[in-house]
């Protein structure tokens, strides 16, 4: 890659990675307010079948406040300088992102992406979404136990695709609403597949182009 391209290229990686983060901030704001416990909250509302089920319930706050450590862990982790000059605050941070999406965050989704609205396909691109987040997290984690560390950036750029998700869902909702006059329906079972599929070929066109690079 020609120095100057390369240059613009990562020019754009940090302001995308300025942008990814100021989202993720968005969003855990936004969050908060669910931490009231209340059942009458935006998201909450629409879900009268499940919402006084206590397994849902407390899947759907396990899911919520691990999502939120893990993305405020996560952006940190691709910053070169910040692996190198701290590698023991990288390996840290890197294990409460592994730990919250394996065990916590992921497993909660995966349970709650039965209860989706959005009819079957909606269920069906949930529960995908959900198998490969774990897929891919416990691919990370086991490449860096073998010391293979380009093989683990891979799979943490798509882990970390996956977890932005929880953000790029929050956007096609609204933004399909206000632009179209598609039926609400289908917009919850297309944000479904929308929120996390494009995320993947993103993080798989910046890998192709800046990871192989450095």
């Amino acid at each position: 890659m020609h120095k100057k391209t390369f240059a613009f290229s990562l020019f754009l990686i940090r302001i995308g990675w300025v942008l990814m983060t100021s989202l993720s901030l968005f969003l855990a704001i936004s969050t908060i307010e669910y931490l009231s416990f209340r059942d009458d909250i935006n998201f909450l509302r629409v879900k009268p079948d499940v919402v006084h089920h206590w397994i849902w319930r407390t899947s759907f706050y396990l899911h919520i406040t691990a999502s939120l450590v893990i993305l405020a862990v996560a952006p940190f982790q691709f910053i070169s300088v910040f692996r190198k000059k701290y590698p023991q605050w990288h390996r840290i941070l890197g294990n409460v992102y592994t730990f919250g999406v394996l065990w916590v965050a992921a497993p909660a989704g995966l349970y709650m992406s039965f209860y989706a609205n959005g009819g079957f396909w909606a269920v069906i691109g949930f529960l995908i979404l959900s198998s490969l987040w774990i897929g891919s997290t416990a691919l990370a984690y086991y490449y860096i136990q073998l010391k293979k560390i380009q093989l683990h950036q891979q799979w943490m750029v798509r882990s970390f695709a996956l977890t932005f998700s929880a953000v790029t869902l929050r956007l096609y909702v609204p933004l399909l609403s206000l632009t179209t006059s598609m039926p609400h329906e289908l917009i919850i079972t297309l944000s479904a597949w929308l929120n996390w599929i494009p995320n993947l070929l993103i993080g798989e066109i910046l890998m192709y182009y800046y990871l192989k690079k450095i």
